[in-house]
């Protein structure tokens, strides 16, 4: 039971985490690196997201996550992740 318990309070703490980082961007003006990807919709990139590098097409953003078609050899993959994951934005000489 205290395992389940342990649990619920790592999620409100999360969840709590990330209402004050919202409220700090609002106060600090937003979030620079959603504001540098809006510039880039519709523009080919690679992204560092985590530890992989990723190359894709920014499709759309806010504040929080952005919308991305991930280029694969089989298949092209449409994913969100959080703007906060992407630690490098490189603009890609085709989209220049």
């Amino acid at each position: 039971m205290s395992i389940l318990k342990d649990l619920d309070q790592d999620q409100k703490i999360e969840i709590l985490e990330r209402r004050i980082r919202q409220l700090e961007n609002k106060i600090n003006g937003g979030n620079t690196m959603s504001k540098i990807l809006e510039t880039l919709i519709g523009q080919d990139v690679t992204m560092n997201i985590g530890y992989e590098e990723v190359k894709c097409r920014v499709l759309d953003c806010d504040d929080e996550w952005v919308k991305l078609m991930v280029y694969s050899k089989k298949k092209d993959i449409t994913v969100i992740r959080r703007v906060a994951e992407i630690s490098k934005v490189t603009l890609d000489k085709d989209g220049i």
